[in-house]
């Protein structure tokens, strides 16, 4: 067996997605790997100030059609629209893949649905560990996750929800993510397959979750190989603000609250525009995440930017009100400070209801009456909850940085099978 000298980390997605891979990949480089990060075009800075190199995973205009429409964040259009994304990036990917690199000096590492790791590992044998950063990928009939428009009630029985599970994998996503998969596969010679949630998704060789098991406790029909990591790290901490932004932060004493629905989101959510003046007759100044085409009101008690490291950011905001992405989800806990939840699609439903039952966040929904939003401001401003955050926060700082702990894991890995054989 030759020596492994190279890495790739193939992650497929929005920012949120492609951030936690990217600190994969440098930590990866740290340990004297040439490592690179395969990912959308439009994320290329994320390797920015680390050794980690960058080379676009492919299907670029397909990326920019879905991700830049608005039919991605639907509850119900949301998978279909989201998978003709994916699809075309395993295409690209594993061309690329194979025109870059050999298994033989190459390992990978790969986001949930960067599939084009999956169909190297059968094809052409690499060394592939699968990263998921949500619970929600995980098809349980112990624990069902909770889905954008429908979710399996937890208290059922288990025979009823395992034919639940069984005939929403059958009727609902096999038949979309294999409409991608399986002619590709066909084209490479290869059977069609099924169970793509429940199964083939994760890597036969190792699964790791992307977050701490206190988050998302495992059940029996969760993979056998999986281990918990906890939440990688972002790798821009000792990033400095914008300019403009560091000044509107400074020129206040009111409490400020950041509000975004995701910096991918094209066409801005009612409910932006609701809590934004909400949170200003409240008192406080507003920080809103948002692409530029958004830009609307702004004055010395808003600020809008298109993107901003939260890194650097939330340690210096009192609340954030955002869609429940697992990224900003983290990096909220990190710097101990209460969230307000609006999940749109995908995983935020989910994540949603496991942040509110660890009570370190609300799920709200701004079209609801006024009374209900002004409670759970005050529970949000409440000096009492500020406790939880911070023990939250510091149960965080003592577990470290998964992404560390993924590199080390991917590692130990290796070595482990080098000496077997």
């Amino acid at each position: 067996m030759r020596k492994i000298k190279r890495a790739v980390v193939m992650a497929v997605g929005s920012g949120g997605d492609v951030v936690p891979m990217a600190s994969i990949a440098a930590k990866l480089a740290d340990r004297g790997l040439e490592s690179t990060l395969l990912a959308p075009e439009r994320y290329q800075h994320f390797t920015e100030g680390t050794t980690a190199k960058f080379q676009s995973i492919g299907a670029d205009t397909v990326f920019s059609e879905v991700f830049d429409g608005n039919d991605i964040w639907h509850p119900l259009k949301g998978l279909r629209i989201a998978w003709r994304y994916y699809g075309a990036a395993m295409r690209s990917g594993l061309q690329i893949l194979r025109q870059g690199w050999d298994s033989t000096d190459t390992i990978l590492v790969s986001s949930s649905f960067a599939v084009a790791a999956r169909l190297a590992e059968e094809l052409d044998g690499y060394r592939n560990t699968t990263v998921h950063l949500s619970p929600s990928i995980i098809f349980s009939a112990h624990q069902p996750s909770t889905w954008p428009s429908f979710s399996i009630p937890p208290d059922w029985p288990l025979l009823l929800k395992r034919w639940m599970m069984t005939a929403a994998e059958r009727c609902v996503t096999d038949p979309v993510i294999g409409a991608q998969i399986n002619p590709y596969r066909t084209e490479l010679g290869l059977s069609p397959q099924k169970h793509f949630f429940s199964k083939w998704l994760h890597s036969p060789r190792r699964a790791i979750y992307g977050f701490p098991e206190w988050f998302a406790t495992p059940a029996e029909d969760w993979p056998a190989n999986g281990t918990f990591a906890g939440f990688p790290d972002g790798i821009n901490r000792n990033h400095l603000l914008p300019g403009k932004l560091e000044a509107f932060l400074r020129n206040g004493t009111a409490p400020v609250v950041v509000i975004t629905a995701g910096s991918a989101v094209a066409s801005r959510p009612g409910w932006v525009d609701l809590m934004i003046d909400f949170s200003v007759k409240q008192g406080a100044r507003v920080v809103v995440i948002e692409p530029v085409s958004h830009a609307d009101r702004e004055d010395k008690f808003v600020f809008r930017i298109p993107f901003a490291p939260f890194e650097a950011l939330l340690g210096r905001v009192h609340l954030i009100i955002h869609h429940a992405g697992i990224g900003t989800m983290a990096e909220a806990m990190r710097a101990g400070i209460p969230q307000l939840l609006v999940p749109m699609a995908h995983d935020q439903a989910d994540n949603a209801t496991r942040l509110q039952k660890l009570g370190l966040g609300r799920r709200i929904d701004p079209l609801s009456n006024r009374a209900a939003i002004e409670a759970v401001w005050h529970w949000a401003f409440n000096p009492n909850f500020r406790k939880t955050l911070q023990q939250t926060k510091q149960k965080l700082m003592a577990e470290g940085d998964g992404a560390n702990r993924i590199a080390e894991i991917v590692l130990v890995d290796l070595t482990d099978e080098q000496l077997e054989n």
